[in-house]
């Protein structure tokens, strides 16, 4: 769902208003932010880590990508992508600054240094890109709400069910002589002619 429809699951585009286009802004700049970290990743040995954060950035992506319509499913996917993200960059910063985790891949000086910046620098990243993209969740969310509300009920065309009223649907008894119910169809009508033919058996 957070990349691409699944089983059918048509995903919706909200219409942004100036403050949803001001927050999308701000989230293109979260996902150029992530495209550095990621870089950091690949630069220090993280590969996997690498790897999960550029599907998390095309997430954010691909909910923004259309101007006339945020996805705002994918919107909420990024930001409890950035929360997690954040949770375990800040166990593993702790970790990291008291000693008790090191990276197992020999490096470089300047990978060491690249590896630190990107450790303690992406717990920041992670906390302020998943605010930003929360905030703007809940306004596409608010938009979405709004559209609900002002959109026409419901009407039903054709057949209509007697006794119902307009615009609501009503269950068919089961019982066909019933107020409002349907009549089983009769085995026999005046057009039914009995077949006269040969039988024939297959045994």
């Amino acid at each position: 769902m957070c990349l691409f429809p699944i089983d059918g699951y048509q995903q919706m585009l909200i219409p942004p208003t100036e403050r949803a286009r001001k927050l999308a802004m701000y989230t293109r700049g979260v996902i150029y932010f992530h495209l550095l970290v990621i870089l950091g990743f690949f630069l220090s040995a993280l590969y996997v880590d690498g790897v999960v954060d550029l599907l998390g950035a095309m997430i954010g992506f691909m909910s923004i990508r259309n101007n006339r319509g945020y996805n705002f499913q994918q919107v909420l996917c990024y930001s409890i992508y950035l929360g997690m993200d954040c949770f375990w960059s800040v166990i593993r910063s702790v970790l990291f600054l008291s000693g008790l985790s090191r990276n197992q891949t020999p490096l470089a000086r300047w990978q060491y240094n690249v590896y630190v910046v990107t450790i303690i620098g992406s717990a920041v990243f992670y906390a302020v890109g998943s605010v930003i993209s929360w905030q703007l969740y809940r306004e596409l969310r608010s938009i979405f709400t709004r559209m609900m509300e002002e959109a026409p009920p419901l009407q039903i065309q054709n057949g209509a069910v007697p006794g119902a009223a307009a615009g609501q649907y009503q269950a068919v008894p089961s019982d066909p002589n019933a107020p409002g119910g349907v009549p089983a169809p009769s085995a026999q009508d005046d057009d039914f002619t009995p077949f006269t033919g040969k039988k024939y058996s297959l045994r």
